[in-house]
């Protein structure tokens, strides 16, 4: 048989007759590899071509483009809802599903603690434990006396793991406070442990008094001001960052017990998970430094973050 001839018979045995490689293999008295090579001449030639009759979902095209805009990973991106609370319900979806695929044994999982990461609560239960593997608590974990938005114990559980908790406040009162906090061998090892993740997942925080860090008491409304007065537009961790996603030195970085800017870019997959409009500049910007490799996000915010504009806002 001519070689042209015998690619044409190897594609319509496998792909109009469904048979398996190993028997088109036997069919024309050649080695699987050779099929293998004979289908993908097949495709490259034209020989072979495939027309699918269904749009793709919006979601799976908006994630798409956000890859191809902000050089991303990955990007999971889960249909509009009714709600904020629905939207952020399936992004605590969305993230426990995208953490079960990246989990490996022995790999280090760092969380900050974020009102939306927190969504991932009711979700962790689709997880299956993971040999040898550690939770790391990237900052501290302590908010008044508990914290509703921090999930790394339920995660050590569901996951069958350590937990290398932070027990202290995430921002402290002076900076003599935190250096005594530094001095805690249980603290240093923490943050220690934070340096040497695999991978991150956090929340994007935005600036203004609508901010979490205001609601929940942590920094004054004149505090933010002068955050915002800097050219802060959001914050991971504390750690603030200006209109271009570039990580910016402020008087509260002297304060705040997490992994510097420097050791949370060292870390190899670093996942956010973000929606709505209040987010959107702050979001924007983290994703033009390239601060992330992986988004989680809802649909419309998708759509306004893959405007022509060069700094989306709430107000468009």
């Amino acid at each position: 048989m001519k070689p042209d001839d015998l690619v044409t018979v190897a594609a319509w045995l496998y792909y109009h007759q469904g048979l398996k490689q190993e028997e088109v293999a036997r069919r024309l008295g050649v080695s699987r590899v050779k099929v293998t090579r004979l289908l993908a001449r097949a495709r490259a030639e034209g020989v072979v071509q495939f027309v699918i009759t269904r749009p793709l979902p919006e979601p799976f095209l908006l994630a798409e483009a956000l890859r191809e805009r902000y050089g991303l990973t990955a990007a999971v991106v889960v249909p509009a809802a009714g709600s904020l609370e629905a939207t952020l319900d399936a992004l605590g979806a969305a993230g426990a599903d995208y953490l079960a695929g990246l989990l490996r044994p022995g790999m280090r999982v760092g969380l900050g603690w974020s009102s939306t990461v927190g969504r991932m609560a009711p979700y962790l239960r689709r997880l299956r434990p993971v040999e040898g593997c550690t939770v790391v608590e990237l900052a501290g974990s302590f908010l008044g006396q508990a914290n509703p938005y921090s999930i790394s114990g339920p995660l050590a559980a569901a996951l069958g793991c350590g937990l290398e908790a932070l027990p202290a406040p995430v921002l402290v009162e002076s900076p003599a406070v935190r250096e005594a906090l530094l001095a805690d061998g249980r603290i240093a090892a923490a943050l220690a442990a934070g340096r040497e993740s695999d991978l991150a997942v956090v929340g994007i925080g935005q600036v203004g008094r609508e901010s979490t860090t205001v609601r929940t008491g942590m920094l004054s409304p004149e505090e933010m001001a002068q955050l915002e007065k800097a050219g802060a537009v959001g914050d991971v961790l504390m750690r603030f960052f200006d209109a271009d996603g570039r990580p910016l030195r402020t008087p509260l970085d002297e304060r705040v017990l997490a992994v510097s800017w420097d050791d949370f870019l060292q870390i190899p997959h670093r996942v956010a998970m973000a929606a709505g409009a209040a987010k959107l500049p702050a979001l924007a910007a983290a994703l033009r430094g390239g601060l992330f490799h992986a988004l989680i996000t809802d649909a419309p915010t998708a759509a306004r973050l893959l405007e022509p504009r060069g700094k989306p806002g709430p107000d468009g």
